[in-house]
């Protein structure tokens, strides 16, 4: 006896973005877990030859196969330990200065059970049926400890394609999961890598969305980060952000239509202008934060060298 499973035109099945919102195609807004997701873009140039075969390989498997070495994301026999795969892809060429992109989800934690009872979706459209979810989802990964580590996955994965001159990296999470305690500790104790590079430092702008703030004044955020002492990384005020250096919208980040850069940025002065010090500067700015932006559903942050 043969099974066929029925599915939908191409067209209709749910896009890997409409997951990361937290909102499948069927379902209205209320009947949504959110989940949260990292959706992070490289811009610059990649230039010179790819050191593998581009014909096997893309940036998804590159990717995927440079967290599963570290430890870092998916693995064929394990629980994924900070990150789960979702998507990647090459976009240089394509008309822009954008390098191209990873996505990833962060609910890959131990299981917890979700507030309230929980209704079966109903059946929609031909060809789906309804289902009755289950009353628990995974805890999501800190955004804090995962990006220093996605940032150099990020980068160490791109420059398998080539030379990767970056210019600027940009952080989109949806649906941000804050409610964690701060990893002060955490990132402190990291910096030691960094003091021992004796190489010239870098400066960089970094630029963010309202929602970052919520209803804090920017002075805020300043104090804390102007109150450290003896650490690798300085920062100060900065207004009237470049165009350049502002938040970007593209096809891939369709939810932040609407988006406005705010007009208050930190200018970074940084021990290095690599991927683990930006996934640091991008971390440091979310955990300091993170209790200005508890009810935001996207956060975008911005780090550009100048």
């Amino acid at each position: 006896m043969t099974f066929q499973i029925q599915l939908p035109p191409l067209a209709q099945q749910p896009s890997v973005h409409n997951w990361a919102r937290g909102v499948h195609p069927d379902m209205g807004a209320h009947e949504s877990v959110p989940m949260t997701t990292l959706f992070l873009e490289a811009f610059g140039r990649l230039t010179g030859s790819p050191i593998i075969d581009t014909e096997e390989e893309d940036l998804w498997s590159v990717f995927r196969a440079r967290g599963e070495l570290m430890g870092w994301s998916t693995t064929a026999d394990d629980a994924p330990l900070l990150w789960s795969m979702e998507e990647a892809d090459i976009t240089a060429g394509a008309g822009s200065d954008r390098i191209g992109f990873a996505q990833v989800g962060l609910e890959v934690g131990p299981p917890e059970e979700l507030p309230g009872p929980l209704e079966p979706r109903p059946a929609r459209r031909a060809g789906w049926y309804g289902y009755a979810p289950l009353p628990f989802r995974r805890k999501s990964t800190d955004p804090v400890v995962a990006l220093p580590a996605l940032a150099q996955c990020f980068g160490d994965a791109l420059s398998r394609f080539g030379d990767v001159h970056l210019s600027a990296l940009q952080l989109t999470i949806s649906n941000p999961d804050l409610s964690q305690d701060s990893r002060w500790s955490y990132r402190v104790s990291s910096l030691n890598w960094f003091n021992a590079n004796l190489t010239q430092g870098a400066d960089a702008i970094v630029s963010f969305d309202h929602a970052l703030l919520g209803d804090h004044d920017f002075s805020d955020l300043l104090a804390r980060l102007t109150n450290w002492r003896d650490v690798p990384f300085h920062f100060s005020a900065t207004r009237n952000i470049p165009e350049r250096c502002g938040i970007e919208q593209s096809e891939s980040t369709i939810w932040l239509e609407g988006t406005q850069t705010s007009p208050h940025g930190l200018l970074a002065t940084m021990p290095e202008w690599s991927p683990s010090a930006i996934g640091w500067v991008l971390a440091t700015v979310i955990d300091l934060t993170r209790d200005f932006s508890q009810e935001a559903k996207t956060l975008a942050i911005r780090i550009t060298r100048i």
